[in-house]
């Protein structure tokens, strides 16, 4: 790896790092990229960018340079667990290898990767998204006994914001994550990942409702809402294209809408096809007086004149049943 003078950080060059990071895409060909451009103004051996997975709560490698497998896997499934782990993401500033203190300088990254791979030089910069949503970590490694230069360090604080943002699924201003929404990625495909912490990837997954939904918005491009009904309970979704390929899932738990029942919300979603309350029953296993009973209701709950009205508002909602839910 080439790289960066200690002389001082140039800020013209600085700014090109910058704008090129920023260009950047969260997929393994894009963080490499990052890491190259880190090179220019970074004093590096080797160094790797490790997403954070908030479902099984270890890290996993996206991008490297010069670290060998063994000591990647070490820092995917150990980093974690190091004692200095939660300092370190809670106070979100870098930490050098030499500012670990003697107590704390044991365990697996340690005794399986600092040690034996003679590293006497070392950074880990803790990575957040723009709603402060903890990513992962970007590592730096090399065997010379001298700390980071001041430049590097410098230069390091000042893009920190948009390595986090290269390596975060979510990185657009309109994809932030609101209150209350768990976030997943549904990949090219069949890759369904958890993007936040309590995400549950098996609402997404491929033969779901909510799967062909996310595969139809990467597909065209074309943002998406929808009111998700699975296995009793609703969802609102917020779906994007993401740039890395497949869609980005903000979704939701919500009470169902205007005080509709469940059963009511799945009679709801199959008016759009124009079916005859004959056509409905036989394929929700009722009867058809019983059809006629719920759509009543509907049109008196969301003040509709008729059942085309409720329609178009399925339509709005995006509401959709997931059969296998």
């Amino acid at each position: 790896m080439v790289a960066a003078s200690d002389e001082g950080l140039d800020p013209a060059v600085a700014l090109r790092v910058r704008t090129s990071i920023a260009a950047a895409t969260p997929d393994r060909p894009g963080l490499g990229r990052v890491l190259f451009e880190l090179s220019r103004v970074v004093s590096f051996e080797h160094a790797a960018l490790t997403r954070f997975d908030p479902v099984a709560g270890v890290h996993r490698t996206a991008a490297s340079v010069g670290y060998p497998p063994g000591a990647l896997e070490v820092i995917d499934t150990c980093l974690h667990a190091h004692p200095m782990f939660t300092q370190l993401r809670d106070e979100r500033v870098p930490l050098e290898l030499g500012e670990v203190p003697a107590a704390a300088r044991s365990g697996p990254v340690f005794e399986r990767v600092i040690v034996p791979l003679g590293y006497r030089q070392g950074l880990t910069q803790p990575l957040f998204g723009v709603d402060g949503r903890y990513l992962g970590m970007l590592n730096m490694s090399g065997t010379a006994g001298l700390p980071f230069s001041r430049s590097s360090m410098t230069a390091l604080a000042l893009l920190a914001d948009v390595v986090g943002a290269a390596l975060d699924p979510c990185r657009s201003p309109e994809t932030t994550v609101d209150p209350g929404e768990s976030v997943v990625l549904v990949g090219p495909g069949n890759a369904v990942h958890a993007v936040t912490e309590f995400a549950a990837p098996g609402l997404f997954a491929p033969g779901t409702a909510g799967f062909r939904l996310a595969r139809s918005v990467a597909e065209s491009g074309c943002p998406r809402d929808h009111l998700l009904l699975v296995g009793g309970e609703v969802y609102r979704t917020r779906m994007r294209a993401a740039r890395s390929g497949g869609t980005r899932v903000a979704y939701r738990r919500i009470d169902p809408p205007h005080a509709l029942t469940l059963r009511e919300l799945e009679v709801l979603a199959l008016l759009p096809a124009g079916g005859s309350n004959a056509r409905i029953a036989a394929d929700l296993g009722v009867e058809p007086s019983t059809i006629a009973t719920h759509i009543e209701r509907i049109l008196r709950k969301l003040n509709a004149p008729n059942r085309t009205v409720a329609a178009t508002t399925a339509v709005r909602w995006g509401l959709e049943v997931d059969a296998v839910g």
